[in-house]
């Protein structure tokens, strides 16, 4: 099985980020490409094993250097070790045999240049002999290769010559390589590693060529140029038919942007750039250090392809901080301004992939104005088919990623942290000056955390040019200084399964939008509104969770920005509302026609004062079977509706709560009968039920139903008399019971006072569990009883909905008489009284109320 030999150079040493060698440190050596981890590793002498590969020791005469070694069947490797932060990091190395084999290839290659089919000699050709055959062979027609003008064989060109000291310029060089490929047609140039290799100005990569740079380093040495580009300064291009299917694999291409004290280039260039062009890879570079412009251009190329690579350490060099918006990989048009050749006909870049690339700072400069995006167009021109996928941006001065122009694009699964602007942004000209038509835009699973200001993901057209088919699904959001997602003039986006966590203002806000969905989204600890949908119709607020708001509200519907386009009809339905700040939801100016159904809203360590607020002018609306319990409110309380005058239940119903669940609720009722009740009164039965009256027996204590909820005050008991008063009173009273018969709270005796006929008879507490007072506070929702005792000569009848035969009554839960022979009232405190079973006389349904 075959060793390759790594380690042993100059330049295979350990250092920390300020240069300063670390010695006797593990380093991991990977497979070049797969990652997996390479165990068969031996000394120098290919038999002896070692167990773990460290740096020399500081006592070595070389320290922190890695020491030569052998792998078992790996030609290609990486290195890996943990840097201060606890951050892997990586470097490529070949075994010296694969350079030695590819030295071989590339000079037999170049032995070869120009040989090729002879197509000019008309056929039948002679070729030089002898030629065997193993059996006879016959030829019907003369052999020839038509149409082909180069049957060249794949060429390596290896570049040979160069100091690599990182002063000297290596430029010509490695330029008479590339030139070597191009006129052989194409080839593979290689860039041998462990060396630094000082350019003076662009080097020119033509047709077909792939440069192979792994373990090498290309420095910029001049003042005003990067280090590679697909064209010269002389040629003009149209569309995408300038120098194309290139690779650039591999290697550092250092940039080497002055700081004030290091590093020599000061002018606005790029450090790699293609234009007018298709069929681009750049693969497994690294490229660091940029001055002014960007680490890798797409200006019109069709197929362009950044992979694996690393772009760190960006510096403004305009003296006015002028380019805080540079991107490390522009995707651009053939505009001028914007390519550094013709033809300016805006070809745009299209069909575009960028991942598995990092974005960061390098050890001496900062990070880059944007990692990915444009910032030029062109009327009716945009970049189409862009993917950012799995990348991890490292800090940005302003966007993470800004996709201008971009349609038909997808963002997705990548790490965000520490951008100056928005996470992802995504957007358009303004259409009066450069109309284009922008859609199908989704930016799904990123991962964005500590935006510095306006929104984490935000997508924003015009009032004339919305743009359609956006989705944003399945992020997680964090620490955002402004809205987490903001979607504005869009047309019917999907704000769908997000994970929002602390912003300074809106967790999602869908303005002008209208047809917009937000559901199954979980928002928390939100500055202001955690769902705001403003100025648009039609939007469905459906299956999320809101857990706490700043300020404001946990859903809200309202005029946009402007105070004049309204939202309307809109549906918020089945969403978990925690602790609001204000109410759980409110449908602001005009907000018509809306629909809210099935949410929950809880009070709890918010300072929410109302379950749902409406203004005066959020009419025609429908507020059916929401669960506003928990809170402690009533149902005018939990439901501050203004005049709006919503629907509440079944028949057009307005009385509140209606069908929806408040602490002190009603019994639910037909909608006639809750439009009759007056506000605020619980009753044991609808007056419209009242057709009869019933007459007690003297002496007994009979108990009818009522419904309470928690947390009602109960000061007064009413009972109604019939066409019969009572005669000659000795004691009467009234009284509140739990559903288990236990006397809560009664009225003072009123002796010999009268209570003549069809009289309302309201009696204040006196007594309660607590002893002496004039009230009493429920303490569940549900079945109480409330009591009447009358002994008199003759019985007052007692209106309400007549009588139940006792064995009917007495049924449990039961109702009707209980105790007989009573007069004075019992003592509601200390031990307290319980009433007896029910059977001691028909069951009474009087009508009576509580106050």
């Amino acid at each position: 099985m075959p060793l390759y030999t790594f380690g042993g150079t100059p330049s295979d040493v350990l250092t920390d980020d300020a240069g300063n060698v670390v010695p006797d440190y593990p380093v991991l050596v990977r497979v070049a490409g797969t990652g997996a981890i390479v165990t068969a590793l031996f000394e120098e002498d290919g038999t002896t094993p070692i167990a773990t590969l460290k740096s020399n020791p500081a006592s070595s005469s070389s320290p922190g250097a890695i020491r030569t070694f052998k792998a078992q069947d790996v030609s290609e490797i990486e290195y890996e070790y943990l840097d201060a932060s606890g951050q892997p990091v990586r470097w490529y190395q070949a075994g010296r045999e694969v350079a030695s084999g590819a030295m071989q290839q590339a000079t037999q290659a170049l032995d070869a240049v120009g040989t090729k089919l002879d197509l000019a000699t008309t056929d039948p050709q002679e070729v030089a002999g002898p030629v065997v055959f193993e059996d006879a062979v016959t030829f019907d027609q003369p052999i020839t290769a038509p149409n082909l003008n180069d049957q060249s064989a794949v060429r390596w060109f290896a570049v040979t010559g160069a100091v690599g000291n990182g002063t000297t310029d290596d430029r010509a060089k490695i330029q008479a390589q590339l030139d070597a490929a191009h006129s052989a047609g194409g080839g593979i140039v290689y860039i041998p590693p462990g060396r630094t290799y000082g350019i003076s100005t662009f080097l020119v990569v033509y047709d077909n060529t792939t440069i192979w740079a792994y373990g090498a380093t290309l420095k910029a040495i001049g003042t005003g140029a990067g280090l590679l580009r697909n064209f010269l300064g002389t040629e003009t291009f149209s569309g995408y038919s300038g120098h194309s299917h290139i690779q650039v694999l591999g290697g550092i291409w250092d940039g080497n942007a002055s700081d004030g004290t290091t590093g020599t280039v000061t002018a606005e260039t790029d450090v790699i750039n293609f234009l007018h062009c298709s069929d681009i890879t750049v693969k497994d570079v690294i490229v660091r250090n940029v001055s002014s412009a960007h680490a890798l251009e797409f200006n019109s190329t069709d197929g362009a392809r950044a992979i694996n690579c690393r772009f760190e350490g960006y510096r403004d060099n305009s003296g006015n901080s002028s380019r805080q918006f540079s991107e490390a990989i522009q995707i651009d048009i053939a505009k001028s301004g914007s390519s550094s050749i013709g033809a300016f006909d805006n070809t745009p870049s299209r069909n575009v992939l960028v991942t598995g690339c990092y974005f960061g700072p390098s050890s001496r400069l900062g990070v880059f104005g944007r990692a990915v995006g444009s910032h030029t167009v062109a009327a009716g021109v945009t970049f189409d088919n862009i993917q950012v996928i799995g990348n991890r941006i490292d800090g940005t001065l302003r966007e993470g990623i800004y996709g201008y122009g971009w349609r038909r694009a997808v963002i997705a699964d990548n790490v965000i942290t520490g951008t100056g602007y928005s996470g992802v942004f995504v957007t358009q000209p303004d259409p009066a000056t450069t109309a284009i038509t922008q859609h199908t835009v989704t930016v799904r699973g990123n991962t964005i955390e500590g935006a510095g200001t306006d929104s984490g993901i935000r997508v924003l057209g015009y009032a004339t040019s919305k743009i359609a088919g956006v989705s944003v699904t399945g992020n997680v959001i964090r620490s955002i200084t402004g809205n987490a997602i903001h979607c504005e003039n869009c047309s019917a986006p999907n704000i769908s399964g997000n994970q929002v966590d602390t912003t300074t203002s809106t967790g999602i806000y869908a303005h002008y939008s209208d047809a917009a969905t937000l559901t199954g989204n979980s928002v928390r600890a939100a500055g202001s509104n955690a769902l705001n949908a403003s100025g648009s119709v039609g939007v469905t607020v459906a299956g999320n969770t809101v857990d706490g708001t700043g300020s404001n509200f946990g859903i809200f519907v309202g005029q946009g920005a402007d105070g004049a386009t309204n939202s309307t009809d809109a549906v918020i339905s089945g969403n978990v509302i925690r602790s609001p700040a204000s109410s759980g939801i409110r449908l602001s100016t005009n907000a018509t026609g809306c629909l809210v159904v099935g949410n929950s809203v809880r009070k709890l360590a918010g300072g929410a004062s109302s379950a749902l607020s409406m203004a005066a002018s959020a009419t025609g609306c429908t507020v059916l079977n929401n669960d506003f319990t928990g809170n402690g409110w009533t149902a005018a309380t939990a439901m501050s509706v203004s005049t709006a005058g919503p629907v509440t239940g079944p028949g057009g119903m307005t009385a509140l709560p209606g069908s929806n669940l408040v602490d002190q609720d009603l019994v639910p009722q037909n909608a006639l009968e809750a439009a009759m009740r007056p506000a605020g009164r619980y009753e044991t039965t609808s007056r419209l039920r009242c057709g009869t009256a019933s007459t007690p027996t003297s002496g007994t204590l009979y108990l009818v139903p009522i419904w309470l909820p928690k947390g009602l005050t109960i000061s007064n008991i009413t009972f109604v008399s019939g066409g019969t008063g009572a005669a000659s009173p000795t004691n009467w009273w009234f009284s509140l019971h739990d559903s288990g018969r236990k006397m809560l709270a009664r009225t003072a005796d009123q002796l010999t006072a009268s209570w003549a006929s069809n009289t309302v008879k309201t009696l204040a507490i006196a007594q309660t569990t607590a002893g002496t007072a004039s009230s009493y506070t429920t303490t569940y929702a549900g079945l109480h009883y409330l009591g009447v005792m009358v002994k008199a000569t003759t019985q007052p009848s007692l209106a309400g909905e007549g009588s139940a035969d006792a064995g009917i009554a007495s049924a449990s839960p039961g109702f009707g008489g209980t105790d007989t022979g009573l007069s004075t009232p019992p003592t509601v405190s200390g031990a307290g009284f319980t009433a007896g079973a029910f059977g001691a006389g028909s069951g009474i349904l009087a009508y009576a109320y509580v106050s």
